[in-house]
């Protein structure tokens, strides 16, 4: 084995290459992160579980709050969003994105000084680069995704147990928290490329597997991880199982399940191609010169991120279900990859071609950066009218302020869930909607346009009026289009009907025109009676004009 090793010219390059990267990191991970609102559920859903964490002070089960337990994930990031907010004093969209945006920076600066401890100064610098710009992973460094902490465990366990094999300990309390992050892939996928390395590594170098660090590591995590999952099921009384390891991850990988949309094995070979953007454009070549060249029999550190990419991806393509998020552990193997590559053909190059480098990464990272500036300083702005739920939930707390149970109908809207805070409560069969519908006083439902339009098939026991809609407020669109209903009991709404017959009935002689428009006007201003749903929407200040 040939060991490489590189430095970077004059001494001021390397301070300004920490510049460089540290100012990459604040502008595509932390520059205006809180400004959009929580546009998808799992970022509702970490929100909703970590503020009943903080509200209940029960940090064992996480919980929605609608009250329902949350089964779908570990509680990690969800304890990671509990503690930021607890600091912060504030659970918001910071707080909720921060543990990923954090772990993201951790990952390319992990991977960086790695290479920098082996000698490796130019491929340090160019695969943080790679990984800060790579346009998937810097999208979920500004989302709450779990699969952002993960890909930093996989790092650490990574370079710690297979690379350098120094604090192993370190790598394996990483592989524990992966597991109580995503569960047992936690534990699958390190120990993968792990394996893989130490084999393949003894095939070319005859250097020693060193299963005794497996032999404690993995009673370690197991010691770690255990007692969590043991509680869990015992407080659900077994449904942990059933949802958790059953449907979230055995029918996941081995299909069955209706729910889950079923993936053919070669997805994620497209989806890497697109998600590794901008560089896939260098990638196909050197990966075909790394092979052709046989630079992989030489360079350590190469082959490792290769080894890391290809393991990765095949592990995850032996799952029926796939999703674009599950790849991000592979990028740090690809950035490795790719910044050994071009730190080799760096020093083996004349300087003229040298400086063509220089300036074709140059180039990369300044339209990077550009496309990032665009997207958050103008697409953002542009399409959050039409995804945020905080305008509508201002509006719906105004009516129907706490301690007012909101009721949710066939809806599921975490983000909405969230902006409302307690108490509310989901409904999913007409018959109890009948029931609420028959209650004194007004009740407030969220519903989707459709049920709108058909609630008259089916609730008998009192009627339902249209308040406001979402749209109201997102100038007449929105992705996730809702209603706010408002119950009327049976006899209040007879009495209501019964007097407008009254006035019908009434000639023009005794009211004329002028009469019948003011008690129009009166139903719209008060309970709407005998009004079509939809016309009786009572006067409400935007909240987004406030």
């Amino acid at each position: 084995m040939h060991a490489i090793r590189s430095t970077i010219g004059p001494s001021w390059r390397m301070p300004a290459a920490v510049m460089l990267l540290t100012a990459l990191i604040w502008f595509l991970f932390f520059h205006r992160l809180a400004d959009r609102d929580l546009w998808g559920s799992h970022e509702a859903r970490a929100a909703q579980d970590a503020g009943s964490m903080l509200h209940y002070h029960d940090w064992t089960l996480p919980r929605l709050t609608d009250e329902q337990t949350d089964l779908q994930k570990p509680p990690m990031y969800y304890w990671l969003v509990a503690a930021t907010a607890w600091v912060r004093g504030t659970l918001d969209e910071m707080s909720v994105r921060l543990p990923a945006a954090i772990s993201a920076a951790l990952t390319a600066l992990t991977l960086a000084l790695v290479l920098l401890q082996r000698g490796r100064r130019i491929a340090a610098i160019v695969a943080a680069i790679v990984l800060i710009t790579s346009q998937h992973f810097t999208w979920l460094a500004r989302t709450a995704r779990i699969d952002m902490p993960l890909t930093l465990c996989l790092t650490i366990a990574v370079l710690n147990i297979g690379l350098h094999r120094r604090w192993q300990i370190v790598g394996f309390l990483a592989i524990a928290v992966a597991i109580l992050l995503k569960g047992p892939i936690g534990l699958v996928l390190p120990l993968a490329v792990i394996v893989a390395d130490r084999i393949l590594e003894r095939v070319l170098n005859g250097e020693r597997l060193g299963w005794l660090s497996l032999v404690w590591g993995i009673p370690f995590v197991t010691a770690l991880t255990l007692p969590w999952f043991i509680e869990a099921n015992d407080l659900t009384h077994g449904e942990f199982f059933r949802v958790f390891f059953w449907h979230h991850n055995f029918e996941r990988a081995m299909g069955g399940s209706n729910e889950l949309a079923v993936h053919p094995w070669w997805f994620y070979g497209p989806r890497l191609l697109v998600d590794a953007l901008p560089w896939t454009i260098p990638l196909v070549p050197a990966v075909f010169l790394f092979l052709r060249y046989g630079i992989w029999r030489i360079d350590r550190e190469a082959r490792l991120g290769l080894l890391w990419l290809l393991v990765v991806v095949a592990v995850l393509s032996c799952a029926k279900f796939k999703r674009a998020d599950y790849i991000l552990p592979a990028h740090p193997g690809l950035a490795m990859l790719l910044g050994c590559l071009i730190e080799r053909a760096w020093l083996q190059t004349r300087p003229a071609l040298q400086r063509a480098v220089g300036v074709g990464i140059a180039m990369i990272v300044v339209a990077t950066i550009g496309a990032w500036g665009y997207w958050i300083h103008v697409d953002i702005p542009n399409h959050e009218p039409a995804r945020e739920q905080r305008t509508f939930a201002r509006a719906i707390r105004e009516v129907a302020p706490a301690p007012a149970t909101v009721l949710f109908f066939r809806v599921e809207c975490h983000p909405l869930a969230f902006h409302l805070g307690r108490p509310i409560n989901s409904l999913l069969e007409w018959e109890n909607l009948d029931i609420w519908a028959g209650r004194p006083g007004p009740t407030y439902i969220v519903m989707s346009p459709n049920d709108v339009r058909n609630w008259r098939q089916y609730v008998t026991a009192g009627a339902l009026e249209e308040v406001f809609r979402n749209t109201d407020f997102s100038g007449g669109k929105h992705e996730r289009p809702l209603v706010l209903m408002r119950t009327r009991p049976r006899d209040f709404a007879n009495h209501g009907a019964s007097r407008e017959q009254t006035s019908d009935s009434q000639g023009p002689d005794q009211h004329g025109p002028a009469g019948a428009k003011s008690s129009r006007a009166g139903g719209a201003g008060g309970a709407g009676l005998g009004d079509r749903t939809g016309q009786a929407r009572p006067p409400i200040r935007n909240p987004a004009s406030g």
